[in-house]
């Protein structure tokens, strides 16, 4: 079942209740008496001929963890494969687009097999973004940081609110940014040495200057904007899209190495004595 904020969801009893299908804010499952609420991590909803991916875990500012980048990777999948639709538009539910990787997740790794599981699920989702042969347009509405911000260099095209910031900070945790050091300076070029060497957060309008983000609008206007550049990318032809990204794609091996990297780098001393640093400095807070 697809599905956005605020669509339609089941809910589904057992015993002698009806299946029957009601709107609520939040997915429901009811069972007999008792009430269970699930929540996805990622979104997928189509609308016309486009398909929205909402990063969905507001309550952890849209932090990915494996799931939710297994999860991406199965929605953008989907969305290349089906040839009705012509684009695809990413965004995070919330006040943050993504404060990237889920570090309580990767603390939890402890051996060369979790670092390799890590690195097979990270991969995958980013393969996925590499591959698509559809436009990806990214609505950032607030925050993106670390992953959440490495994302953006695979976006077609970026409309950020104006009060966004962003930042690529993983250094601070005895870690690297896999996809900022593999492709991040045949797009920005030196801009993005200064972001991965010192963590230094943005506004939306320097991400603009640096090329990082295309257009910054108020918040309000976030997604009239995005509805006004999809009508420019359909007036493109399709075959023309298609040929334009495949010479326009990335260097895989690269990522898939530094990639490697970052999930080596997660089981040192180092980084795991940072990881636990920064989550004890939030729980303080």
């Amino acid at each position: 079942m697809q599905y956005h904020s605020n669509t339609l969801f089941n809910f589904i009893s057992i015993s002698n209740f009806k299946i029957f299908t009601a709107g609520f804010e939040r997915p429901t499952f009811k069972i007999s008496f008792v009430t269970y609420h699930i929540m996805a991590k990622i979104l997928s909803e189509r609308r016309k001929d486009v398909c929205w991916i909402t990063l969905n875990r507001p309550e952890k500012l849209n932090a990915l963890d494996k799931e939710s980048w297994s999860l991406l990777a199965k929605h953008l999948r989907e969305c290349n494969s089906d040839q009705s639709i012509s684009a695809i538009v990413l965004t995070g539910n919330g006040r943050a687009f993504s404060a990237g990787d889920d570090i309580n997740a990767m603390l939890e790794l402890k051996d060369q097999r979790d670092a390799l599981d890590f690195f097979n699920t990270l991969y995958s989702a980013i393969e996925s973004l590499v591959d698509l042969k559809k436009p990806l347009l990214c609505a950032v509405n607030g925050l993106a940081y670390g992953g959440g911000c490495e994302i953006l260099l695979f976006c077609d095209v970026i409309i950020s609110v104006e009060d966004a910031t962003f930042s690529i900070p993983e250094g601070k945790l005895g870690l690297i940014p896999p996809m900022a050091i593999s492709v991040g300076y045949s797009i920005l070029g030196r801009s993005i040495t200064r972001l991965v060497l010192t963590g230094d957060s943005i506004t939306a309008e320097e991400a603009k200057t640096i090329g990082l983000v295309d257009i910054v609008v108020k918040r309000e206007d976030l997604y009239t904007e995005v509805e006004e550049q999809l009508e420019k990318i359909k007036s493109i032809d399709m075959n023309s899209i298609m040929t334009m990204k495949y010479w326009l794609k990335n260097d895989k091996e690269k990522i898939r190495n530094a990639v490697m990297e970052l999930a080596l780098m997660s089981l040192g001393d180092s980084a795991k004595k940072r990881m636990d640093e920064f989550i004890n400095r939030k729980r303080t807070r």
